[in-house]
């Protein structure tokens, strides 16, 4: 397997999925990685993270029925596997398939990493990925460090916040100067609105409870009504008290990948 057969045509697949000039070093620094941190996993990790990077893309590509064919068409396509990339022509040989229909396959796939769903999840799949990797060479920055980026952040912050109160009182200066033609027309047209908006709310909840009763959804003009069971949910702590007992129900228990929020602290 050639590396670098593999690592270009990650870098072209990149390029059509978030745009032209995106690679994976472009697509870590996008993610919040620092020039330091992409050079520290290009020059250690690059081959562990592309690996397991192209393994989360073969899953998601991968039928309910386990079949992979999506994924092997990209694979090569683009040299995913490392080995010399090829024409749409001869990937369709190779499978059988007409070359009309595996352009149509091949055009169909990239139309779906392009999806929005799909550009968010590679995101956040490769951000993991970096991150363990990371965590693995020792890259975990210092407090003070974070601390520091932290302080910069409240002061860009500050200065937002200083436009945005500028920026509220020009406006408001302006808006003084039409404020009574604003009222006379809010007078005019806000008791139509607030009867149309009753009517709306009042019809709304009639077709909720027919749907309710006839017990499937319906679609009807520009709307559909959509008809969904009530969904289970289970006691987690009761399950984590029952597993004490019952060990291998925790073989069905999944946990998320964890997550970072940032939130102003009180003043108080």
């Amino acid at each position: 397997m050639d590396l670098k057969t593999r690592y270009a045509g990650l870098d072209e697949l990149l390029s059509i999925i978030y745009g032209e000039g995106v690679g994976l070093s472009t697509l870590l620094g996008e993610i919040g990685f620092e020039r330091v941190r992409v050079e520290q996993l290009q020059n250690g990790h690059r081959e562990i993270v592309v690996t397991q990077f192209l393994e989360f893309i073969q899953k998601r590509l991968t039928s309910d029925s386990g079949k992979d064919t999506y994924y092997q068409i990209l694979s090569r396509r683009y040299g995913l596997d490392g080995e010399p990339r090829q024409q749409l022509s001869a990937i369709a040989e190779k499978y059988g398939y007409s070359p009309e229909y595996v352009h149509q396959l091949f055009e169909e796939i990239l139309h779906r990493c392009q999806t929005k769903t799909w550009q968010t999840q590679l995101r956040k799949s490769l951000k993991y990925i970096a991150v363990n990797q990371l965590g693995t060479m020792h890259g975990r920055p210092a407090r003070e460090y974070v601390a520091e980026k932290l302080e910069r952040l409240s002061s860009l912050r500050n200065a937002v916040e200083f436009t945005r109160l500028d920026y509220e009182t020009r406006r408001k200066q302006i808006l003084k100067q039409i404020q009574a033609d604003l009222d006379a027309l809010d007078l005019e047209y806000k008791p139509v609105m607030e009867a149309a908006e009753e009517n709306i709310d009042a019809l709304e909840n009639e077709i909720k409870t027919d749907v309710l009763l006839y017990g499937e959804s319906v679609s009807g003009g520009m709307y559909r009504a959509t008809y969904t069971q009530g969904r289970v949910s289970w006691d987690n702590d009761g399950i984590i008290r029952y597993a004490e007992s019952h060990p291998d129900v925790l073989q069905f228990r999944k946990q998320g990948q964890p997550i970072v929020s940032l939130r102003v602290l009180s003043k108080d």
